[in-house]
Order: C-alpha cells, then sequence, then structure tokens
C-alpha cells in the first residue's frame, strides 16, 4: 500500500516539475500541494513551492479571484505554517484588497519565525499605515485643536446639549472631553475597523463604557435602531485642507435630517474659506517642469511643452517653512453654516460657490492659489488652518507659472466636484499658451525632471558614452535623459526601450523624440518580455518619489542580467544610503501620540486667547465657568492603544514638513545589494550632553547614487525624491548619558533596509 502511495507521490512531483517548467503554474500547484500535503519530504520541495504559490497567487489576482488566493494560501500554511515568505505574501494579498489587520497578523507571524526578514517589517508598516491613516497622529498631537474643541463641547453641555453624537469619532478623545463636561448620553460612531478597535479599548480603560460605540458610518444610523432619539449634540472632526474632501457636507446634512434634534446644535458651527494667489518657487518646483534650467545641460528639446501635475483637485502643504509671496491680498471666499440645513442642501450642488476680482500687488509670477479656512466652533473659538502648528496644512492649486504685473485683474472661481473644491483663475491679459502642448503627469516625472544636477550627471554620462556602439538600450527612469541622450549622441544607437503604460507619458516621449530628430527610435513597452535582443545599456532607476527603492516584482535587476551584454554598461554603478542623526520636535509628532497633548486642559485666560474673542460679557461669564471646571484633573489613557499602529520610519519628507538640529556629521550606511542579504555597523562617536537640551532622537536617511565615478548624486535636498527619517524614542538617552559611543546595525535586504540602535 505504502508503496502504492510512494508512486502516486513521486508520479505528482515529477508532473509538477513539468508543468513549473513550462509555465503552466495553476496545475504545478495542484500537484505540489498534493505531494507536500501527503509526503514526509515536502521540505525538499519548500522553497520551489512556496516561488509557485507566489506566481500562481499573482495570476489569480489578475484575475480578481481573491477567494481562490485566500483558499490557496491557508491550504498552504497549513503544510508550512512557519515560512516566512508565504506568510508575508498572503499578507500582501490582504494588503491590496484593503484588509490590513487581518494582514497584521500573518506579518507578526513571519517576523516571529525571522525577525530579520525585512519584506514582512516593510509590509507590517505599511498595513499599519492603512489600518490607522497618519493624520490621526498628528490631528491627536494638535494640543490647540484639542483644547478648542474640548472647550467648546464643555460650554455646549453647559448650556444643555447634554445628549451628544460624535461623527467619526476615531480614537474616542472628544466623546471624552463629553463625558467630563457632564453629558447624559453619548453615542460615538467609526466606520474604520481599526480606529473602532481603538476607541473600545479607549473607553473601556477611561471607565467610559456607557459610551456606546457603534461600528457605521453616520450615514447608516438610525433612529432608534442605533440610537433611540434625536440627540440635542453632533461633534464631528472630519475635515481635510480642502475643507469638504472627507465628505462632511453630504455627512452633516444626513444628521440634521436623521439624527439631530430641531433644536439642536452642530459643533463646529461653521466655517469660513480664504483664497490668495501667490508666487512660491517650491510650489512652482513641485507641480511644473521648469525647461528652462534643463535646457542649459540637454540636448534635448523641449520649446514646444509644459508639464503639470494630474492631480485631479488639490495638493496639501505645510508652507511655514517655505518663501512664498502673495501675489494678491487674501480674499474669503464663502462661509458655510453647519446648523443651517437649507444652506447645506444648496452648498452641497456642484458647481460654482463663488467668482470674486481681485488685483495683483506687483509684478511677479503666479504659481497658483493657495486656500485655507477658519472653522468656528462655536460663537467664539475658531480654529485656523493657516496656522503653522495645525494639524491641517494649505490647499494648493497650482497652474502653469504665468508672469503678472501691478494692478492685473484677477478672477478667482471657485467651486466643488463631487463634494470637493476645485479653485482656479482667469487674468484679463494672460500670456497664450496656444504654441505649447500642455502634458499633465505624476508628481514623480516632475520631480525628475526638475532635479537640474541629476539631469545634467545623466547628460553628461550619455554623452562619454558616444564613443562606444549602444544600439539597444534600455532606460528605466520617469522619463529617458539618460537614453534620448545616448540616441541624440551615439551615432550607431538604434532603439531606446521604455516601460510605461500611461498614454500621456508615451505621447510627450514621442514629441521630445520627434522634435529632438530622434522619430522611430523610441519603443515604449508594457513588460520587458517584449524586448527582443541583448541590451548595450542598461539604466535603472528603482527609486520611488517617497525615499526608498521600489518593491517591483518585475524586476529591473533580474531583467538586466539577463538581458545585458556581457561587456553592456549597467547604471548606477552604486547606491550608497546615508544618514544623520539630528533631533527633531516635529517628526515624533508624526509617527505616535504623546500622551500630555490630549489630556483635559487646564488653560487660564491667556491661553484660551489663542482660540477665542472674549470681548462681551456673556463670554467672560461662559469663559469663567468652563475654567472653574476644567482645572478638575483627568489623566485620559489614549496613546497606548493608537500606538499600537504607530510605525518608527516615515516617507516622503522634505525640509519643508519639519525643523530639525543636527546632531552629527552624515555617514554611509551601507551600500545597496539588490541581490544579496548585508549587514554592517555604524558608529556615529559620542555626543556630548553638556549644555545641551536635546539628545538625538531621529536618522535622516536619503542616497548616493554613483553613476560612475566621477558623476554622483545626493539626493538629501531638491531631488527628484524626498528622503526618509527613522524616529527613535529613547534609544540614545542611557548611551549618552553613559558617555559611549552611539552605534546602529544596518541591516539590508535587496534594497529593504532595517535599524537598529545598538545598546553597549
Amino acid at each position: 500500500m505504502q508503496a502504492e502511495v510512494n508512486s502516486i507521490l513521486e508520479k505528482s512531483l515529477e508532473k509538477a516539475k513539468e508543468y513549473d517548467r513550462i509555465g503552466n503554474v495553476g496545475k504545478a500547484f495542484a500537484y505540489y500541494i498534493l505531494f507536500a500535503e501527503l509526503s514526509a519530504r515536502r521540505s525538499e520541495i519548500e522553497e520551489t513551492f512556496t516561488d509557485v504559490l507566489c506566481e500562481w497567487g499573482m495570476q489569480l489576482a489578475e484575475n480578481n479571484k481573491f477567494s481562490d488566493i485566500v483558499r490557496c494560501y491557508k491550504f498552504s500554511l497549513n503544510i508550512y505554517p512557519n515560512n516566512p515568505r508565504m506568510l508575508n505574501n498572503f499578507s500582501a494579498h490582504l494588503l491590496r484588497n484593503n484588509e490590513p489587520i487581518r494582514a497584521i497578523e500573518y506579518l507578526k507571524r513571519a517576523l516571529k519565525v525571522d525577525v530579520n526578514f525585512l519584506p514582512a517589517e516593510r509590509n507590517l508598516q505599511n498595513a499599519y499605515s492603512m489600518a490607522v491613516d497618519r493624520w490621526h497622529f498628528t490631528m491627536l498631537n494638535d494640543k490647540q485643536r484639542n483644547n478648542a474643541f474640548e472647550q467648546a463641547i464643555r460650554k455646549r453641555i453647559s448650556q444643555g446639549y447634554d445628549t451628544v453624537l460624535d461623527v467619526g469619532t476615531g480614537t474616542g478623545l472628544l466623546s471624552l472631553y463629553a463625558k467630563s463636561a457632564g453629558a447624559t448620553k453619548i453615542y460615538a460612531c467609526e466606520c474604520s475597523e481599526a480606529m473602532t478597535l481603538i476607541a473600545k479599548e479607549v473607553f473601556e480603560s477611561n471607565n467610559a463604557t456607557d459610551i456606546k460605540l457603534i461600528p457605521k458610518l453616520s450615514f447608516d444610523l438610525k433612529v432608534p435602531e442605533d440610537i433611540p432619539e434625536r440627540v440635542k449634540l453632533i461633534v464631528t472632526e472630519t475635515f481635510d485642507a480642502g475643507l469638504f474632501g472627507e465628505l462632511v457636507i453630504p455627512s452633516m446634512i444626513n444628521v440634521h435630517m436623521n439624527i439631530l434634534d430641531l433644536n439642536g446644535m452642530i459643533i463646529p458651527m461653521g466655517a469660513t474659506v480664504y483664497a490668495a494667489a501667490i508666487e512660491c518657487e517650491y510650489i512652482r518646483f513641485r507641480s511644473s517642469v521648469i525647461f528652462d534650467k534643463i535646457k542649459d545641460h540637454c540636448l534635448l528639446n523641449f520649446n514646444k511643452v509644459f508639464v503639470l501635475s494630474d492631480d485631479e483637485y488639490y495638493d496639501t502643504e505645510n508652507l511655514e517653512k517655505v518663501q512664498i509671496n502673495y501675489v494678491t491680498e487674501p480674499q474669503m471666499l464663502f462661509n458655510v453654516n453647519f446648523n443651517n440645513l437649507i444652506e447645506l442642501c444648496e452648498f452641497c450642488k456642484d458647481g460654482i460657490k463663488q467668482m470674486l476680482q481681485t488685483k495683483c500687488k506687483y509684478n511677479g509670477i503666479i504659481d497658483g492659489l493657495i486656500t485655507w479656512f477658519k472653522l468656528h466652533l462655536d460663537e467664539e473659538i475658531t480654529l485656523d488652518s493657516s496656522d503653522g502648528k495645525s494639524c491641517w496644512q494649505f490647499a494648493v492649486f497650482s497652474t502653469i507659472p504665468t508672469a503678472c504685473h501691478e494692478d492685473d485683474i484677477l478672477t478667482i472661481k471657485a467651486e466643488t466636484f463631487k463634494g470637493k473644491l476645485k479653485c482656479s483663475y482667469d487674468m484679463s491679459d494672460a500670456r497664450s499658451n496656444e504654441n505649447y502642448t500642455v502634458y499633465h503627469l505624476p508628481k514623480e516625472i516632475i520631480a525628475f525632471l526638475n532635479d537640474f544636477d541629476y539631469v545634467r550627471l545623466l547628460t553628461e554620462v550619455g554623452k562619454f558614452q558616444e564613443n562606444r556602439k549602444m544600439k539597444y538600450i534600455l532606460d528605466t527612469s520617469p522619463f529617458p535623459i539618460y537614453g534620448l541622450t545616448l540616441l541624440k549622441k551615439c551615432n550607431d544607437s538604434g532603439i531606446l526601450y521604455y516601460k510605461t503604460d500611461n498614454p500621456i507619458l508615451c505621447a510627450l516621449i514621442e514629441q521630445i523624440a520627434r522634435d529632438s530628430g530622434l522619430h522611430g527610435k523610441v519603443h515604449t513597452i508594457s513588460t520587458y518580455k517584449e524586448i527582443p535582443c541583448s541590451l548595450d545599456s542598461v539604466f535603472i532607476h528603482n527609486f520611488d518619489i517617497k525615499g526608498e527603492l521600489k518593491d517591483d516584482h518585475d524586476s529591473c535587476y533580474k531583467i538586466s542580467r539577463n538581458l545585458l551584454k556581457t561587456n553592456g554598461v549597467l547604471l548606477p554603478e552604486k547606491i550608497f544610503l546615508m544618514g544623520q542623526l539630528v533631533y527633531s520636535e516635529d517628526l515624533p509628532n508624526m509617527v505616535y501620540v504623546q500622551d500630555e497633548n490630549v489630556q483635559r486642559s487646564s488653560y487660564l485666560l491667556n491661553t484660551v486667547c489663542n482660540h477665542t474673542n472674549l470681548d462681551s460679557e456673556d463670554s467672560m461669564y461662559t469663559r469663567d465657568n468652563t475654567t472653574n471646571k476644567v482645572n478638575e484633573s483627568t489623566n485620559y489613557v489614549i496613546a497606548e492603544y493608537i500606538n499600537k499602529y504607530k510605525i518608527n520610519q516615515i516617507f516622503d519628507l522634505n525640509s519643508s514638513l519639519y525643523s530639525c538640529e543636527i546632531m552629527s556629521e552624515p555617514r554611509i550606511l551601507i551600500e545597496i545589494n539588490e541581490t544579496e542579504t548585508t549587514e554592517t555597523i555604524v558608529n556615529f562617536g559620542k555626543i556630548s550632553n553638556k549644555n545641551r537640551k536635546t539628545l538625538p532622537n531621529a536618522l535622516i536617511c536619503w542616497y548616493k547614487v554613483q553613476l560612475s565615478l566621477h558623476h554622483i548624486h545626493d539626493t538629501k535636498k531638491d531631488a527628484f525624491m524626498n528622503h526618509t527619517a527613522i524616529v527613535f524614542e529613547d534609544e540614545f538617552k542611557d548611551i549618552i548619558l553613559r558617555n559611549q559611543e552611539i552605534k546602529i546595525k544596518i541591516h539590508q535586504m535587496k534594497g529593504l533596509v532595517k535599524i537598529v540602535v545598538l545598546n553597549v
């Protein structure tokens, strides 16, 4: 009997290998699973089986067969429960299906098996970020916002609005404020699975289980099914930089009609939106390509094109540390009264909300419009989103940079489309762009083309190849400067292969090639498998604009090894990860919540004045009455629950987002190796704590890209990509107090990096 079973298993294994060889991974998987389930030799095929499962899972994903993916992975994990690759790959599918909570479970299992399995470490950070949006952390650390909402809630409840619905409760902070202010009944709704779990833990730990937590959107709430009767007070803080991006207007209309008492109130009461035209080089370089500087270095013809960002609505920017000039005086666009249902219903209709005219103050350049808002929590308390320390940022509506003159008339138009704000302007004597073709493309391409030093280096390296025969070229960068330069400079060059599925980018490349005398020499491809020949040169740009290397299944490095000729040119030659120790107050607020920022305030008049106008006798009475109650001591336990989802690495950083104090010289952390796992230890030396109020709490990281020995590009500032930061809490403190050297260990796995502090 056993001999027959062994014979069947051997035949299954042969068939699995044969189907794998010819590329039929579905049938290969079926035969492998039979062998793995029944054979005592299953460990012999574990790696091959995992490869086949991975490929089969991706094919199922392409055909939207998610239930089949789940079934295949769960069955496989019953056989190989401690396979970190399998656990990580299944988690990646769960993340693509927007199931971060389930993914976290499997990722933790993978890291329990292998703490240095960096793909799982990176996916765990992604899962935390998907489960809990990162803006929750900056919002909860905005102490001014928290204090203002607490005061407004306390005032309304003292006026008799004592039954409350907290819409989009998040961690439940506003509900806790309502409870401490004496509300008799409190309901809190939240649609996010992770935030509902957090709010449940928060309420339990703060003796607030009488707050009814409802895991629903406010649109789905019904009286009396979910809430027994209409409430007297609605509190919500579901606003983005453009005020309406979180669908707050339809939400408020719904609660007016279905949840709020006819004599009830909403916090906030309303908002005022402002706009101005600005001149800002920082915005200009992030939203449009400045070809004038490229022309000084590049052999290509960019004379007839404009490239603008393809953002449909607006970008968000913290402009506190950026030089901006107001071309026009700030103008009030409109007011929104959240307590007036008729106004809300009218405002909810898409269309033009305001058109106004304003004059330019000086001769300059208009780079776009910015908008911000004042959020009126009640008759006295107002929050201003243009405050540089606010958790909100400016909404930026970028345009083609346009010259303007003093006293030029601008017509600013504000409208809503699909519930979101859109702003634009017309200028009576604006220059015509009829001779230009405008292309709207992703910011990655704009940042790449605006990195003048990198464009110059790529052009120079391309020129240096002119005496070599470069007939077939592959350029994987956002825009093929290097490849097009080779075509232009090398007489023997033949075809440039460029991979993209973006038709607008294809059209731009075709126009530049045609205008540069290279018509017919650029072949756009969808996959690298379409390349029919060996390549003379490959330029690999495997960088993500947010500050890391891309996790590319269709790996450029694998392709280059298969397609590049033995004597072919592969760029860049080397990539180094750089690092520098800093102290920053801003960076920790982006990754974890500090408990002191969410506690009930003990503010007095001088603090309250930051948010209120206390001119009338009524407001003074409210202030005094409120202050007496607020001074009671209560410590909320919130941070430990949301910080379960904290991450230690921040991506997409630029110097405008934060302030920092430099604490060390830059160091090379490690050389990136796309094919191997490597490890190194870097010594930053001793950092004295004498006469020093601050200690390092973050490591800023960026790249040095060595195209050749004499062409090296540093991406720390004004580069084609932003940088990253590793945030530490107290890891350095004891080391510095003991007067010891700061050493960090860097573990690198195919471009992914893990950094830990070594405790001596």
